[in-house]
């Protein structure tokens, strides 16, 4: 099936419902006059509209009262400077306001804000004023009622996990959306990983099969490969980015989905899709049987500077193919067969062209001889190398200081996972205090788009300040705390 109006009228079917909740800031009214200034502080991490009244003290309101409010995810950006950004996207997505207030009354903020500070500033009124009657609606589709506390007798992974929920409450609104202050599209990456732990908390199941109808109701790009995001607000949109890793994750994403739920209909409507998916990959392969590069922005894998991809691309076709026939088998799909057979040969093909044996470690001419951490994960995950040599290759790797490291928590969610897969629980479980706990560390009410312990300013855009710090691919300690009982 690959009809676009079914397939959103499936997703319209699939609509989550929001849930809202008032939170009161500590302060409850301010008194001022030009150049004052306060800071509300809601007392947690929230995504929703704005709310406050407005009085004169004295006499009339003579003219306009001008005010500066800006909404912070934490106290570094509400201090930052903004008219000093020079990143790659745009300025229009930090979060500040100039209104003008004519009359005393009730002012509600049309825009939605994520945030925890707010910063009100009074730049002009010729008279003093008050503000007062603060409020801050706040809405998600998950319904906390339902989320059981961790078993962790651990406290450092009890307190991950807290702000783990957090990050992946604050990102389930109408779709599972990839940052709430910054974008708010989804892309695939982040629904694999937010539907992986969705399942292990919230399991609000309506908005992982919305998210997976409103792919499939993508334009494809000129290889086939389904958008790498969409847009559901104002309306429908398919994105203009076609990443091959994200095409596969998208099949994954389907198997998960039926591994938790055995919810054949839906998979039924999907399965033809992912078939194509995988059939548009192996179009790519050379004679060898390995990946070829393709022109412009052809793989994520993480927001690397200077990463080489494309053997990491090669082991997600693997892990993506082993997924894949499974499904097949559990639906008893004749079609098993012959992605059992490609698998065999792409992963023999793997190990004779893209290892390095002399150095023991997977870095070919494919990437230049780049030595990543990237590589050796995904071919883990893609069942090329195993056991105690899958182990030293993963450590050995982590610990190079010319291998490529990951540098957002995307990535080393995968890190995480070949960890889990090659036995290391201990590894793993250590992996995640250093590294979500270090943001936390920091201050963290949820967790970043990206963080790199060496350079806590780092940025895919070229300024810490257009980070989103409340993202979705950050949210998958829950998923390891409470799936593998850490």
């Amino acid at each position: 099936m690959n009809d676009k109006n079914y397939f959103l009228k499936k997703a319209s079917e699939n609509m989550p419902e929001l849930h809202f909740r008032k939170l009161v800031p500590d302060i409850k009214s301010f008194s001022a006059e030009s150049g004052d200034s306060i800071i509300l502080d809601l007392g947690e991490h929230a995504v929703g509209h704005f709310s406050f009244s407005f009085d004169r003290l004295d006499e009339f309101v003579d003219a306009p009262v001008r005010l500066i409010i800006k909404f912070g995810e934490d106290m570094r950006e509400i201090n930052d400077d903004f008219s000093s950004y020079k990143g790659g996207l745009s300025s229009t997505w930090l979060q500040e306001e100039i209104i003008h207030l004519d009359f005393p009354g009730t002012v509600s903020m049309p825009r939605r804000y994520s945030c925890r500070y707010i910063r009100i500033t009074v730049d002009i009124a010729r008279r003093p004023i008050k503000l007062f009657d603060f409020s801050f609606n706040a809405s998600t589709s998950a319904d906390v009622l339902s989320l059981k506390k961790s078993e962790t007798d651990d406290d450092w992974l009890r307190k991950i996990d807290m702000v783990s929920t957090v990050t992946l409450k604050e990102c389930m609104q109408t779709f599972f959306e990839d940052g709430p202050k910054r974008d708010r599209r989804l892309w695939i990456g982040d629904l694999r990983l937010e539907a992986l732990t969705n399942y292990y908390t919230f399991n609000n199941l309506q908005i992982v099969r919305r998210c997976l109808y409103l792919f499939a109701a993508g334009d494809t790009g000129s290889l086939g490969f389904l958008p790498s995001f969409i847009y559901e607000t104002p309306y429908f949109f398919s994105g203009r980015a076609y990443l091959a890793d994200y095409a596969l994750l998208y099949v994954v994403s389907v198997c998960d989905y039926y591994e938790h739920t055995g919810d054949k209909d839906t998979v039924d409507d999907l399965l033809e899709i992912c078939k194509t998916q995988l059939d548009n990959f192996e179009k790519l392969l050379d004679e060898n049987m390995i990946v070829t590069p393709q022109d412009g922005w052809f793989s994520f894998i993480d927001w690397c500077p200077g990463l080489k991809s494309l053997t990491a691309l090669q082991g997600v076709y693997l892990y993506t193919l082993e997924h894949f026939i499974n499904l097949l088998k559990m639906l008893d799909d004749s079609d098993s067969e012959k992605y059992s057979g490609l698998l065999v040969k792409v992963r023999e093909a793997s190990v004779k062209h893209l290892y390095d044996e002399e150095n023991q470690i997977f870095a070919s001419s494919l990437d230049e001889g780049q030595t990543s951490v990237h590589s050796q994960v995904w071919m883990i995950l893609g069942g090329v190398i195993g056991g105690e040599e899958g182990k030293k290759l993963l450590l050995s790797s982590l610990e190079r200081k010319d291998a490529k490291q990951p540098c957002t928590p995307y990535m080393r969610h995968y890190v995480a996972e070949a960890m889990m897969k090659l036995g290391m629980k201990k590894e793993a479980t250590e992996y995640l205090k250093k590294l979500w706990g270090g943001m936390i560390e920091l201050g963290a009410d949820t967790f970043w788009e990206a963080y790199v312990p060496e350079d806590p300013d780092f940025s895919p855009y070229d300024d810490r300040m257009i980070n989103s710090l409340c993202h979705a691919w950050s949210c998958t300690p829950s998923y390891f705390i409470r799936k593998y009982n850490l």
